[in-house]
């Protein structure tokens, strides 16, 4: 299930960072929702905000790096020899294995600055985030067919 949670995580983020579709106008508007929602569900203060949205947008942009390679990897995958995918599963796992690493990193960093209450409300923001994005595509992927 972690497993399937991270797929669709790296495949969100992927949709609309790494696609380049997005103009600079809609990747503004984006970002606006997302503070405006994290800022919202971990009922962040003003000051609590300025010291963790620089943070969250470090950590972001680690992970996104990272993400970036398993998508390389996987378009790669493709033409392995069944011989070659135990290097390509563990190699998923080394990349899986950074992820947690600099996810500890910042919330580390994070809970100097922040009420742990609040770090802990994280996961759990940024998968309601994810869902109403996955809801709100679905929906215009919907309405675009009719």
């Amino acid at each position: 299930m972690k497993g399937i949670l991270f797929v669709l995580l790296v495949f969100s983020n992927s949709f609309v960072f790494a696609q380049g579709k997005l103009s600079d106008e809609k990747r503004k508007e984006f970002d606006a929702q997302k503070v405006a929602f994290f800022t919202q569900e971990l009922d962040l203060s003003p000051s609590e905000a300025a010291k963790f949205w620089p943070l969250y947008n470090e950590m972001q942009k680690k992970t996104r790096s990272i993400e970036m390679e398993i998508r390389k990897s996987m378009h790669t995958v493709k033409e392995l020899k069944e011989s070659q995918y135990e290097d390509a599963v563990n190699q998923l796992l080394n990349y899986e294995n950074e992820m947690q690493i600099i996810k500890k990193e910042y919330y580390q960093k994070m809970l100097r600055e922040l009420p742990a209450s609040k770090i802990w409300k994280l996961n759990e923001a940024e998968r309601k985030f994810h869902r109403q994005l996955f809801d709100r595509l679905r929906r215009e992927s919907e309405s675009h067919k009719n």
